[in-house]
C-alpha cells in the first residue's frame, strides 16, 4: 500500500529546484505532507444484516515501508466498507476520528506490481505509480516534521535532510509518466525519471 496526502493549501514550489531553494515558511510547508507505504492486512470480511460487507484493516508500514511522518496523525485500524464494484470504499476510525472517502483512480484496476531499484521503490498499478524514496538521514526523534522544522530553524542541513523524502505520485498519458503530485512540488508536471516499461 501506498498512501499519499498533501494539503491543499501548499505553495506552489513548482518554480523551485529542490528544497535548497526554499524559504524557512515554504520547508515547513513541505513538512505538513503524509505519506507512507508497507502492506495492509485485513481481517475477514463481515456481512452485515443489511448486506453490507465490512472489514477492518491494519497498516504495516514501520519496518515494512516508508514513512514521510516519523509518527502517525492516526495509527489505529480503520473500518472498511465498499460499493459493489469496489470503486468507492469508506474507512471510519473506530474511535470516530475520522471518516474517509476513497475512489478508485480511473485505469488503476492493473494488477499491482512493486519493484526495487536501489534505494526506489516503485508501486503500479495500471496507468498509476508511486516512486517511494527514503530520506538517508535517520531521523532525530519521533515527532511531527513541522516540529522538526521549528526545532533545527537554525540547521538548514538537516531540515533539507530530513525533508528529502519523496512520494511521487505519475499517471500514464500516452507513452509518458506525468508526476501528478508530490511530497518534493517541484516534480509535479514533469515526466517520471524511471523505468516503467
Amino acid at each position: 500500500m501506498v498512501d499519499v496526502r498533501i494539503a491543499s493549501d501548499r505553495p506552489d514550489l513548482a518554480d523551485r529546484a529542490g528544497l535548497h531553494e526554499c524559504n524557512l515558511a515554504e520547508l515547513r510547508a513541505i513538512a505538513t505532507s503524509d505519506a507512507s507505504s508497507g502492506f495492509t492486512q485485513c481481517d475477514p470480511v463481515v456481512v452485515g444484516a443489511d448486506g453490507r460487507r465490512t472489514a477492518t484493516a491494519t497498516w504495516h508500514t514501520r519496518g515494512h515501508g516508508v514513512n514521510f511522518q516519523p509518527v502517525s496523525a492516526f495509527p489505529e485500524p480503520g473500518l472498511m466498507s465498499w460499493n459493489d464494484d469496489g470503486s468507492v470504499m469508506t474507512e471510519r476510525a473506530p474511535s470516530g476520528a475520522y471518516v474517509e472517502e476513497w475512489r478508485l483512480v480511473p485505469g488503476s484496476r492493473g494488477t499491482p506490481n512493486v519493484t526495487t531499484n536501489g534505494t526506489d521503490i516503485l508501486y503500479r498499478a495500471g496507468d498509476v505509480a508511486v516512486l517511494v524514496r527514503d530520506r538517508t538521514v535517520s531521523v532525530p526523534r519521533q515527532a511531527r516534521l513541522v516540529d522538526l522544522v521549528d526545532e533545527h530553524e537554525n540547521d538548514r542541513p538537516i531540515i533539507e535532510a530530513l525533508l528529502d523524502c519523496e512520494f511521487s505520485v505519475a499517471e500514464r498519458t500516452g507513452d509518458h509518466w506525468t508526476v501528478v503530485t508530490s511530497t518534493l512540488p517541484w516534480r509535479e508536471g514533469k515526466v517520471f525519471d524511471v523505468d516503467l516499461s
